[in-house]
């Protein structure tokens, strides 16, 4: 918490070898995923990680080891894009916030070669990213209103 604003982390994945109930194990691998749009932050923040779990092997006398994978600088979306998105939304009376994703999704790709954005869509119990997550077929037609109305502003139509 020490990081906020605007910055989350968490572990998504733990193995453990031998995965047994009643042994304990010899080995434990888990992922530590941390986003935030702030380079120097999220250097920080890694640095932190790795000094502090290196305190605790220490002191528990075991072994340590951190491998970066998956990593990609924060992306920052198109100002206009995403102001036009806004707009949409007001246009239409629908709640909005900004929102910090972090994920890897296909606009942070595309942001590398052209001005992009992105509408997220609440999900029912805010289960995101997950194979339970859900959406109303009402919350899908406003996303996909937004952008319609953001594409034709964008595009400069009359609508």
């Amino acid at each position: 918490m020490a990081n906020q604003p605007g910055a989350v982390g968490g572990v998504g994945q733990v193995k453990f070898s031998p995965n047994s109930r009643n042994v304990l194990p010899g080995k434990v691998v888990f992922t530590v995923d941390i986003r935030t749009p702030d380079q120097a932050k999220l250097d920080r923040m890694r640095a932190e990680i790795e000094r502090k779990a290196a305190l605790i092997c220490d002191e528990l006398g075991v072994g340590c080891a951190v491998e970066a994978v998956g990593h990609f600088d924060p992306v920052t979306f198109d100002p206009t894009l995403v102001g036009r998105v806004r707009a949409a939304a007001e246009k239409l009376g629908l709640s909005h916030m900004n929102i910090i994703s972090g994920a890897g999704h296909d606009a942070c790709w595309a942001a590398k070669v052209a001005p992009a954005t992105m509408i997220m869509c609440p999900c029912v119990d805010g289960l995101s990213h997950n194979e339970a997550e859900d959406i109303s077929k009402e919350w899908a037609a406003a996303g996909a209103d937004v952008l319609l109305h953001a594409v034709l502003e964008t595009a400069e139509v009359v609508a």
